[in-house]
């Protein structure tokens, strides 16, 4: 047993975190049985990155969620890649690459940029911002987007880019439970993170229905709510009856 704190924004209890880098430790920390708490900073700025997830084991402090993973394959021998093949780990890593390279960028926008969702993402990321680090925050990644060329496309061809990435993940997935293996890997902790948070997000934006056009992936999407999350999988199940 092992106790090691998880540096992340907050999220309503019994349901998976808001950033999809963040949700893909907490599901990481979960398959690989390693007991954790989840703490969100004063400022994610005070790190030395200036962003989050970060986790803390003792003395060592880990930052992005890639560098995590390796250090739990590293530290606690967590591999949690089902035994795949060299070829499937090749796809694996392309496509956590494709999303967290490309994909996060429409999400990103659509919540920090866009006004509709920072009125939404400001209250849940930031509580509100009373200490007002999010206007700042929000300029660096305009900024940031600006000078990677994702905020030089117009409006429509952003999201055909999103709807492209999308649609390769359903693809993929085809009629499979999870990607590449008959068990979740460490695939899965990225993949389930950013479908759930571009399809049942508390923060709405134009995302959803991009994923409830696949019903493979709003069903991957249900069977990971039931494995990780099975509290708000209820929950949910109960606002759809309603």
């Amino acid at each position: 047993m092992t106790s090691l704190t998880l540096y992340a924004f907050p999220t309503a209890p019994g349901f998976f975190n808001p950033s999809p880098f963040c949700n893909k430790v907490e599901i990481l920390l979960k398959l690989a049985g390693l007991d954790f708490e989840t703490v969100m900073p004063e400022d994610p700025r005070g790190f030395s990155k200036g962003k989050l997830p970060v986790l803390k084991d003792g003395d060592e402090i880990i930052e992005d969620s890639e560098f995590i993973r390796l250090y739990l394959i590293e530290k606690y021998g967590a591999t949690l890649d089902g035994g795949l093949s060299d070829d499937a780990k090749a796809v694996g890593h392309a496509v956590c690459r494709m999303l967290d390279d490309r994909t996060v960028h429409g999400l990103a926008w659509s919540r920090w940029v866009e006004d509709e969702g920072w009125v939404q993402a400001k209250e849940i990321f930031l509580q509100g911002d009373p200490d007002g680090i999010g206007d700042p925050m929000r300029r660096e990644m305009r900024e940031g987007y600006t000078f990677s060329g994702f905020a030089r496309h117009s409006t429509d061809e952003q999201r055909q880019l999103i709807k492209s990435d999308i649609d390769c993940l359903a693809t993929l997935l085809g009629d499979q439970e999870w990607f590449l293996a008959n068990q979740p890997t460490y695939l899965d902790a990225t993949v389930f993170s950013f479908v759930a948070n571009f399809y049942a997000s508390p923060i709405k934006t134009w995302s959803i229905p991009l994923v409830a056009a696949q019903p493979n992936l709003v069903a991957y999407f249900e069977r990971g709510m039931q494995r990780w999350y099975p509290e708000g999988s209820q929950m949910l199940k109960g606002q759809a009856a309603e």
